[in-house]
């Protein structure tokens, strides 16, 4: 598998898919002990070349991909205090995320931070204010980059005021045609506003991924397919567990499952949405495509969201059928462990996202391999997060019960919210909302 550990601030060539390494004196070091910033091989990675279907990332086993040494900035914290084998070694963060240094924030065309920012807000706490240093002018940098992270609004180069840093990003994909990063997706064009009705949500460019094929870009950077579709098959694996640290098990009630986000056992997925869809495609991710980071939290931040769209040749042949194909994002944090992408308590899937918005026939798909299909329109993803802690997410989008009929995510706009939540079985406020 080509699996590609980017360095902080790096840069994945489609061309070459070698490993470029960055600025060394990028953000996130704190209390004024900046030092600079480094990064290298761990020497218990390795490389090597060849396909594999162990999905981790730059652990000490075989992973049989390019994979590039952690990176690290001098600081005063580890990364997230926990070991969860997924891709970042032993690694120190160097992040000291009590500082007032530490950032994040939301900009870009059609979003905004979901709360005060720059220290106008935050939540009262024994009568004072407390501020929050989520940034609220994050400044992208998109328009010429084919780092997949870049895509979505994160790891640029800036001030803390307005970027959003990033730590032991992981972008696991054998086949680089499962992966572009477009201006715009499909040939529709809005007569309202007489742009692309699928176009980024932050910045010039957005991140698609899918277990299908995708069509080269065109000259202008839109991803357009005309005609029959591409077909179905990848070089990235299949019949594959899920990359850690996700886990279907459920995590309610100490791990025994029981009422969602109550007592979760922080290891395995405290929605318990996962398992049975999981089950019932015979617990096999095939075609999977994954990618992971961390990222510190801002003081007075305490949640965090971002854009996606599905789009799938299941829809709706497959509706309730074991042919699910499924999009995940994983947080694991001190405040949540689990998945985020789910609705009507099942995971983000065929059958849960069905009826969807856009269906075959509607004009919206023209340009895609789903004018006879179906999508389901921008929604946003909501998670909780924890002051000061490191957050790791992590994204797979894979086949369930075949490795035929393709789905595609759009992904962008990632942003901190500074009121945030916390997940109950009353009220779960994470999980996803049209936007």
């Amino acid at each position: 598998m080509n699996t590609y550990r980017l360095g902080r601030l790096a840069t994945i060539s489609l061309a070459s898919l070698l490993f470029v390494a960055c600025d060394d004196s990028s953000t996130g070091n704190s209390d004024g002990n900046s030092g600079g910033s480094s990064s290298g091989a761990d020497s218990d990675d390795g490389t090597g070349s060849g396909p594999t279907t162990d999905p981790t990332a730059g652990t000490d086993s075989n992973s049989g991909g390019s994979t590039t040494g952690d990176s690290g900035t001098a600081g005063e914290s580890t990364s997230g205090g926990q070991d969860t084998d997924s891709g970042a070694d032993d690694s120190t963060s160097g992040a000291d995320t009590d500082s007032d240094g530490t950032t994040g924030g939301t900009e870009g065309g059609e979003s905004s931070t979901g709360g005060d920012t720059n220290g106008e807000g935050g939540e009262e706490e024994g009568g004072k204010v407390e501020l929050c240093e989520a940034p609220g002018d994050l400044m992208p940098c998109d328009a010429e980059t084919d780092n997949p992270f870049n895509a979505i609004g994160l790891g640029c180069e800036g001030s803390p005021n307005n970027v959003i840093p990033i730590f032991n990003p992981i972008f696991s994909a054998n086949d680089a045609e499962t992966w572009r990063i477009a201006r715009q997706f499909g040939s529709h064009i809005d007569p309202g506003d007489g742009l692309p009705t699928w176009r980024p949500r932050e910045g010039e460019t957005m991140l698609v991924i899918g277990t299908g094929p995708l069509p080269t870009l065109d000259e202008n950077g839109a991803l357009i397919e005309e005609g029959d579709p591409l077909g179905d098959g990848t070089s990235n694996p299949s019949g594959s567990q899920l990359p850690a640290p996700m886990s279907p098990l459920p995590g309610s009630a100490g791990g025994a499952g029981g009422t969602p986000f109550v007592n979760c056992d922080l290891l395995n997925d405290c929605s318990d949405s996962l398992i049975d869809q999981w089950n019932l495609g015979g617990g096999d991710a095939n075609d999977l495509l994954w990618f992971q980071f961390e990222t510190p939290v801002p003081n007075g931040t305490y949640g965090f969201s971002f854009d996606f769209a599905y789009f799938s040749e299941e829809f709706p042949e497959f509706v309730d059928t074991t042919f699910n194909d499924m999009f995940i994002a994983w947080s694991n944090s001190e405040s949540y462990t689990g998945n985020l992408c789910f609705v009507n308590d099942e995971p983000c899937t065929v059958t849960a996202l069905w009826p969807a918005q856009f269906q075959g026939g509607d004009v919206e798909l023209s340009g895609t391999q789903f004018t006879n299909d179906g999508a389901t329109g921008w929604y946003q993803a909501n998670g909780t997060a924890v002051p000061g802690e490191l957050l790791q997410l992590t994204f797979a989008v894979f086949d369930m019960g075949d490795s035929a009929y393709d789905t595609t995510v759009l992904v962008d706009n990632f942003r901190w919210d500074c009121e945030g939540c916390t997940p109950s079985e009353v009220d779960p406020c994470i999980g996803i909302d049209p936007v």
